[in-house]
């Protein structure tokens, strides 16, 4: 391994001996007994695909810009704000791995799109998918645009969900916006603030921590595009909320073209 902490050529364990697709470019394997994963799907596809350690650990910061750049295409900025920041967050300043990210209440949070909430004290929540909870995420697509779920879905998403488990403090708020925008931005290609991301790929992505059959990134997902996505999916959730509940898209969300 090296100085900073990059290792994600390094084998995992499998029962028969070692990993198939270690040495091949980024094919995907899912983890294997041993192997930790956090709650954040898109980390963890990354690890199943080798851009990160495919077990999952001792992950140093630049390992983890890299795995961001290389893997989804965000800009330097990005990944950089976005590595150090979690480093940060859970004062871990030389390495972390996936499974560090499942301390509750650090980076994760209370109503999460596809994850149960930690309400039963334990320091770590849980990092699979809940089926249901992902089966209704998908629900909620296609009703701006079909088969689509754009930010006008994941707005009225969020708030949802933020119905049902309460709402979040402003840091947590921001981490779970800036969550759903990421991936609609990185998945749905260079239009994907107009147009959305396909609800099957976003399952695929979610439910195997795999990146989609035949995705490639075709753009480069900067901080100030991540940005005013973002704050369209704020100023959103704050009009939703206010508002009873409606199938009619808003004013807002027509004009949503004229914001990008």
């Amino acid at each position: 391994m090296s100085s900073s902490g990059d290792s994600s050529t390094k084998s995992h364990e499998h029962p028969k001996g070692s990993c198939p697709m270690t040495g091949k470019t980024y094919d995907f394997c899912p983890r294997q007994a041993g192997d930790v994963r956090s709650p954040c799907p898109a980390l963890n596809a990354l690890a199943n695909h080798g851009y990160l350690p495919r077990d999952g650990k001792n992950i140093g910061v630049w390992g983890l810009v890299r795995a961001l750049k290389n893997g989804y295409h965000l800009s330097t900025m990005l990944s950089c704000i976005l590595s150090f920041s979690a480093m940060l967050l859970l004062g871990q300043y030389r390495s972390l791995s996936l499974s560090d990210l499942a301390r509750h209440n650090m980076i994760e949070h209370n109503a999460s799109l596809v994850h149960r909430d930690d309400n039963n004290g334990a320091e770590y929540a849980p990092t699979r998918v809940d089926k249901k909870l992902l089966a209704a995420l998908c629900a909620e697509g296609g009703k701006t645009l079909p088969n689509k779920i754009t930010l006008e879905d994941a707005a009225r998403i969020r708030v949802k969900r933020e119905a049902q488990c309460g709402k979040l403090d402003g840091l947590h708020a921001e981490i779970a916006r800036g969550e759903i925008v990421i991936a609609i931005g990185v998945l749905g290609g260079k239009d994907a603030a107009k147009n959305g991301v396909n609800i099957s790929a976003l399952h695929e992505w979610m439910q195997h921590e795999r990146l989609p059959v035949g995705w490639k990134p075709d753009h480069t997902q900067g901080l100030y595009q991540t940005y005013k996505m973002a704050k369209y999916v704020r100023e959103r959730m704050r009009e939703l909320g206010t508002q009873q509940p409606s199938n009619e898209p808003s004013q807002s969300s027509k004009a949503i073209g004229d914001q990008y």
